[in-house]
């Protein structure tokens, strides 16, 4: 873990008012076969890496328990979306530590960052209750990554170079 004091709270608001990337029509080929005619899966991919890069230059990384279980559960929601995606294409022209076994790798080690990060008098139900808001925090992420929204794409690549 970094030195830094800076948190991902910060991090993100930072986020939010950053430049936003054209949201292309991501890895999702029409039921024809065809991608969507105004993207290629080359410029899906670039896009996501892109947005990755840009998340990579703020710096930090996470520091509270919170933190690490956001980590996690955005990364298993790009697990997800590999998993999903219709065009292997996509998946090929995305950055190394973007793909879907640097994501199950990802996952893992935040989870297990937020367990060592725990006292041992630290109250399970506390926990617990920080697992359900990262996991419901990654699932607005992804809903909003998932349905084009204004700044889907951004958010999600910018939490996983975050991560």
């Amino acid at each position: 873990m970094k030195a830094r004091t800076i948190t991902l709270s910060l991090a993100y608001a930072a986020l939010a008012v950053g430049m936003a990337l054209a949201i292309p029509g991501f890895a999702r080929a029409e039921t024809s076969g065809q991608a969507d005619a105004d993207s290629t899966t080359a410029s899906d991919a670039a896009a996501h890496n892109a947005g990755f890069e840009r998340g990579l230059t703020f710096g930090t990384s996470p520091q509270t328990v919170g933190e690490m279980l956001q980590c996690s559960a955005v990364w298993d929601r790009w697990s997800y979306v590999l998993a999903s995606a219709a065009d292997p294409a996509f998946a090929a022209g995305l950055r190394e530590e973007l793909s879907a076994e640097n994501a199950s790798r990802r996952e893992v080690y935040w989870r297990r960052q937020a367990r060592r990060e725990m006292q041992e008098d630290d109250d399970a139900s506390y926990f617990e209750s920080m697992r359900a808001d990262a996991e419901e925090s990654a699932d607005e992420i992804y809903a909003d990554y998932a349905t084009r929204g204004e700044k889907g794409l951004q958010r999600m690549t910018e939490w996983l170079a975050l991560c």
